[in-house]
């Protein structure tokens, strides 16, 4: 399927590894101009490095250029920072994908207030601030496509990731309730929510526990997978090859939905 994204725009939020990663790299293979965001500066544009010298047959990605921007976005004005910026590299956003997030893990007695607080700051109003910043721009084009990463916790919580839970579940509902305002300036809006996902750091993990106890890498992510009814974990490309056809013009009529990508694994509405 051609997806007529060669020639586009994107922002990338998060884009220096991990699902981020996965997604800036995509866009470029498909001849999409980008800006990725991101806190670590050396991560970044190493990020920036790679996707720039990758080559795919059949596509033209030397064309798409590549800016890496370094960025808080626990603050305000860096979002606002980021978004000028960005209009003024690119000329204008076409997709924006909001992916940048503080995942802090533990039962909810155990976590700092300080810790709750960053990560409704960097993902919840993190999130918002960048639509406030990019999607008038977008409206006034009368065209756009934003993405929110959002994640599947937001049905099914658990007892070590309740204060996640609880920011992906607010934004789910604000990407639903602003859905509607954006598509009469015929700009869409969802979201993806991806389940236990086998990024470098979950691949890590399982590396180390398998140099620690001597088991295989495979045999501890098949144990990992035992819940998944597909049997495996999300693969970082499938979560990409979904914001691929979210952020093309192929469904102008999806919006305001969140698609959970999870191998089966929730079954709540």
């Amino acid at each position: 399927m051609d997806l007529q994204l060669a020639g586009k725009t994107a922002l990338v939020t998060g884009a220096s590894r991990g699902i981020g990663l996965a997604i800036a790299r995509a866009l470029h293979n498909e001849g999409v101009s980008l800006v990725l965001v991101a806190q670590t500066s050396d991560t970044l544009h190493k990020a920036a490095r790679t996707i720039s010298s990758q080559s795919s047959a059949g596509k033209l990605t030397k064309s798409a250029p590549v800016h890496p921007i370094a960025a808080n976005l626990n603050r305000r004005d860096e979002v606002e920072r980021i978004a000028g910026q960005a209009i003024e590299r690119l000329g204008h956003i076409d997709i924006l994908v909001n992916n940048a997030a503080r995942a802090r893990v533990g039962r909810f007695f155990d976590v700092e207030e300080r810790d709750m607080e960053e990560v409704w700051v960097v993902k919840g109003l993190g999130y918002v601030r960048m639509v406030r910043a990019i999607a008038p721009h977008m409206m006034e084009r009368r065209t756009g496509s934003i993405i929110n990463v959002v994640g599947s916790a937001a049905r099914t919580p658990s007892e070590d990731f309740i204060i996640g839970s609880m920011v992906n579940a607010a934004l789910i509902n604000f990407t639903r309730g602003i859905s509607r305002e954006l598509a009469r300036n015929n700009v869409r809006i969802n979201a993806i929510s991806p389940g236990w996902t086998l990024t470098e750091q979950q691949q890590q993990v399982i590396d180390m526990q398998s140099a620690a106890t001597g088991v295989p890498s495979e045999d501890i992510e098949r144990r990992e997978a035992r819940g998944v009814p597909i049997g495996r974990l999300v693969r970082m490309e499938e979560i990409a090859t979904l914001a691929l056809l979210l952020a093309s013009d192929k469904l102008p009529a999806l919006t305001g939905e969140d698609i959970i990508i999870d191998g089966g694994t929730t079954t709540a509405i």
